[in-house]
């Protein structure tokens, strides 16, 4: 659900601004109301507060020393051993408290101590990387050539080049002596020896003086050569390949070296660089804010939101502090106000994946005063999935496995919203895989695994939906008319609480619409001759009197909106067309299995069910998606432009 906000207004004289600006930094309540563009547009009676110059040359410092931190900050490593958040908290109330000019005199000092260091090790350490890297690309081309290359005396007076030529191009070597001999007036010479079964080591040795025009002309024919790295250019290939192997088994050791003393200064500076990284941020902020507020000459007002739950504990705080002398008013909003108001939101556990799936799929959560709708997806999108899906054994695996992950990625954010979303998801799969009665592509009840039961006089079975498609299609289109019509309800609701009233005549005329319609097809399908007719003229009536309303009031719009709910109603065909294929797709598995020799079979089912497992993943998850994002939340849903960010310090909290 959307937490209910209030919008606050603070007034004081400007003695005491910044005294104001602290606490509410420190208290980290209230979400700061930008006021600058209301003033210029000339919608309020203030000035804009300004930022003075000695303030705005301290940011600009503050931000300078801020880069320079974070750079050493990235080079080092977080501690293997937990921080002592007493000592950081301490750490950073003692920096707090420091003037302008004495805390840039700390930061600088600190900065000028490891800085040098830092970037040193941080270089060696990427260039010794970047190096091995390389030199483990080059070592087995020299290893395949060394051999050849020992063979090979070359002097001052002759160059030579190596290539790696695969053994099917081999025959193309003595066209390439002819046109080397050509180059070189007949000063060249051209060794080969297979290093392997696909490979051929070639080496050319030629006049020193024919050098330029050799790379040249092997460049335009596209030659690969074998380019050794600057310092090795200029040895001969088996001396290369030597020190090569010399310089490998010494980066590791100097490597291990740079790593330690990183770590060492890590150990003894990560907290404090950290804590004043905090602190500089935390200042920086706090005067960027200043120009959001408004002031007149004797006083300044500052306007945010807060939760309406936290306004008597806010106006408590700020009379504690400041007495009469700061006036707290809570203002009026209304419809006109939602668009701009900061939106929070405050769901079950179980309800926060869906709810944090659809505000990034919908570009935003859902504008203030409008309805949240996280909870009916939390339950329509297992729904949907397990109505394709719809299998016991793939339900199963998935559950098992999404569990695994839960349970082992804690700390992963991310991985808890799949899992949270997923879960539920894998469970209606399970429970629709019971009525459909498949187990991985098989029928339990007509393989006779399991007997029919009998209860109360009804024999209990299964609903094979490749036997009998129909009502499996009822169902999907059940599903559609239904969640499309409580779609366009809730769009009126929210049309009506934001007051646009026509927009929520014209959801009232699709849902009169898609009622009547419901109405006429449930007077065909279960009704009686005699009140049949009756209910059907009542449907075609609220039919009619829909579709005016909805091209009254929408025009033409109203018109392809009626098109848009007849065609989103049939794009709940999809669930029916998905599912299916896949309970086809796992039936063929399992008779392909069934034809080959067991163990060819066993192997053969499990490779493509796996396979299958994947699709029954991803292809099920788009579709609920879309179902639920185009079809139902495009009848209603309207993203908001504000996310509720109290103005808040780090506090000197554990970040990496």
């Amino acid at each position: 659900m959307l937490v209910p906000m209030a919008r606050m207004e603070l007034i004081g004289p400007k003695n005491i601004f910044f005294d104001v600006l602290s606490l509410l930094h420190e208290a980290g309540t209230l979400h700061i109301e930008d006021l600058a563009k209301k003033i210029s547009a000339g919608e309020l009676p203030l000035d804009q507060m300004e930022v003075v110059e000695n303030q705005l040359a301290e940011q600009e410092r503050m931000e300078e020393l801020l880069i320079r931190l974070r750079s050493i900050i990235k080079a080092l490593h977080l501690p293997s051993e937990s921080i002592d958040e007493v000592d950081r908290q301490k750490r950073y109330l003692e920096l707090w408290q420091l003037d302008s000019k004495a805390l840039a005199a700390e930061v600088t000092s600190v900065i000028d101590q490891v800085e040098d260091r830092t970037s040193s090790l941080a270089q060696a350490q990427f260039s010794m990387e970047a190096e091995m890297g390389l030199l483990g690309r080059y070592e087995p081309i020299l290893q395949k050539i060394q051999p050849l290359a020992k063979q090979i005396v070359t002097t001052g007076a002759y160059d030579s080049v190596a290539l790696l030529v695969e053994r099917r191009y081999k025959g193309a070597l003595e066209g390439l002596k002819k046109e080397l001999d050509g180059i070189t007036s007949n000063q060249c010479e051209i060794v080969s020896t297979d290093v392997d079964e696909d490979t051929t080591a070639v080496i050319m040795v030629f006049g020193k003086k024919y050098s330029e025009a050799v790379h040249k002309f092997l460049a335009m024919e596209n030659v690969n050569q074998v380019r050794l790295p600057s310092e090795f250019q200029d040895m001969p290939f088996d001396v290369a390949y030597d020190q090569l192997r010399q310089r490998r088994a010494d980066l590791p050791t100097q490597l291990e070296k740079v790593k330690t003393e990183l770590e060492d200064m890590s150990r003894v500076w990560y907290t404090k660089l950290t804590t004043i990284r905090d602190v500089l941020v935390d200042k920086i902020d706090e005067t960027s804010a200043i120009p959001k507020f408004g002031q007149t000459e004797y006083a300044f007002v500052i306007t945010g939101w807060l939760p309406v739950d936290g306004v008597k504990d806010f106006r408590k705080m700020i009379s504690d502090k400041f007495g009469a002398d700061v006036i707290v008013n809570q203002l009026e909003i209304d419809e006109h106000d939602y668009a701009e108001t900061p939106v929070a939101l405050q769901n079950r556990k179980w309800v926060e994946p869906s709810s944090w799936v659809m505000s990034y799929l919908m570009g935003g959560k859902p504008m203030y005063g409008t309805i949240d709708p996280s909870m009916i997806w939390a339950i329509s999108y297992p729904l949907i999935f397990g109505m394709i899906v719809g299998d016991i054994g793939y339900g199963a695996v998935m559950l098992a496995i999404i569990l695994y992950m839960r349970f082992k990625n804690k700390d992963k954010p991310f991985v808890q919203i799949a899992t949270g979303l997923l879960g539920p998801a894998a469970t209606s799969a399970i429970l629709f895989g019971v009525f459909y009665g498949e187990f991985f592509g098989a029928i339990p009840w007509e393989q006779n695994w399991i007997k029919p039961i009998n209860l109360l006089g009804w024999t209990i079975t299964a609903y094979n939906r490749e036997h009998d498609v129909i009502p499996l299609m009822m169902m999907a289109l059940g599903l559609g008319v239904i969640q499309l019509l409580f779609g366009l309800i809730l769009g009126m609701i929210n049309a009506i609480r934001t007051k646009h009233l026509k927009h929520a005549y014209i959801k009232g005329g699709l849902a009169g619409f898609m009622a009547g319609a419901i109405l006429i097809i449930i007077s065909m399908a279960l009704l009686g001759p005699g009140i049949k007719p009756i209910v059907q003229a009542v449907g075609a009536l609220v039919m009619g009197v829909g579709f005016v309303a909805a091209m009254r009031w929408g025009g033409i719009m109203g018109f392809v909106e009626t098109l848009e709910i007849l065609s989103g109603t049939a794009s709940y065909l999809r669930i029916m067309a998905v599912g299916l294929s896949d309970a086809i797709f796992a039936t063929a598995i399992n008779k392909m299995a069934e034809g080959m020799p067991a163990v060819v079979g066993i192997l053969a089912a499990l490779f493509f069910h796996s396979l299958h497992l994947v699709l029954a993943v991803f292809t099920p998850t788009i579709h609920a998606l879309r179902l639920n994002l185009l079809e139902f939340g495009g009848k209603y849903y309207e993203a908001s432009n504000a996310e509720y960010k109290p103005f808040h310090k780090t506090g000197g909290e554990k970040s990496a």
